[in-house]
């Protein structure tokens, strides 16, 4: 294995402090002997080592949040094929996707970027969450010049926590200065994935005080998603984060904790939004391994590379 890699930081704290859904790092590192793949730094940050193949780097998974994006290392480029890919700029906004895109970075990675439920979306960029929708939008499209040119700088000069706490007090300072009513879509859609999309439509269109059929076009007007679709990628998204947690001999356990029938479930809901199934999806992929069969153990993070 080589001893360089990516260090992915999910910066907890940063993001509880700035009520967003969450933010992180990626930054090209030299890997010190013994590290764990999986590990919380002294701040309660939890931090994932990834090699260049991982899954997870070269994949944008389908989500409902909308994402912030500074890629200050080797350009990226993103697309539903290889020959349909195309750069990113430096800083942009990612909407809601639907379905995976294929993502290649450069040899340096070094990145930040903040995470926001969907309802952010209109008083952070001026935009609804719909149009954003499996969007690729360059930040300055959205917000002044000089604003993104600030904002970059400290992506690249700064240390990457001290740079996400600025990129997230200008979204928060967005946000505050905002005001308008509450749209029936942003409540919803806040409590299916605070939820992990497990709430029922009829539920949530009782509480919303319509009928089904308004509070689907109202739900759709804002997230630019049926609001079942929506609770689809939502519980995805949940399932996801379980599965990199937990051993793969538990899998079945998940399927019922997410919300799914069974297993099989599952897989086929997985599969639908990833093109495998996760074994498959895991699975290490490196030359180092040649032909050999890897055994498949623990949590993916811990899979024989």
């Amino acid at each position: 294995m080589s001893d360089t890699g990516i260090l992915y930081t999910e910066h907890t704290a940063v993001a509880g402090s700035l009520s967003i859904a969450s933010s992180w790092s990626y930054e090209t590192r030299s890997r010190e002997p013994g590290r764990p793949s999986v590990s919380v730094n002294a701040l309660g940050d939890r931090e994932y080592w990834l090699e260049h193949w991982d899954p997870l780097l070269n994949t944008i998974l389908p989500s409902t949040h909308v994402s912030l994006v500074f890629n200050v290392g080797d350009s990226w480029a993103a697309g539903r094929s290889l020959v349909r890919s195309s750069l990113l700029p430096r800083a942009c906004v990612i909407g809601g996707i639907t379905q995976p895109l294929i993502l290649r970075l450069g040899r340096t990675i070094t990145a930040v970027g903040v995470v926001m439920p969907p309802s952010m979306t209109t008083p952070v960029f001026g935009v609804a969450a719909s149009a954003l929708v499996d969007q690729l939008v360059p930040l300055s499209d959205l917000w002044p010049h000089d604003v993104t040119d600030r904002l970059t700088e400290a992506a690249i000069c700064l240390e990457p926590r001290v740079a996400l706490r600025m990129i997230g007090a200008e979204v928060l300072g967005r946000a505050q200065s905002y005001s308008s009513p509450v749209a029936v879509g942003d409540t919803a859609s806040h409590l299916l994935q605070s939820r992990g999309g497990r709430v029922s439509i009829e539920a949530l269109a009782a509480m919303s005080g319509v009928d089904r059929r308004q509070f689907g076009r109202e739900f759709h007007a804002s997230t630019g998603m049926s609001p079942k679709f929506f609770a689809r990628i939502t519980r995805f998204q949940s399932l996801v984060q379980s599965l990199l947690s937990t051993d793969v001999a538990r899998w079945a356990s998940v399927a019922t904790a997410k919300g799914f029938c069974d297993q099989a479930h599952m897989i086929n809901e997985f599969r639908s939004f990833t093109g495998s199934p996760p074994r498959a999806f895991f699975q290490p992929r490196t030359k180092d391994l040649g032909g050999r069969v890897v055994e498949l153990r623990g949590r993916p993070s811990e899979w024989l590379r």
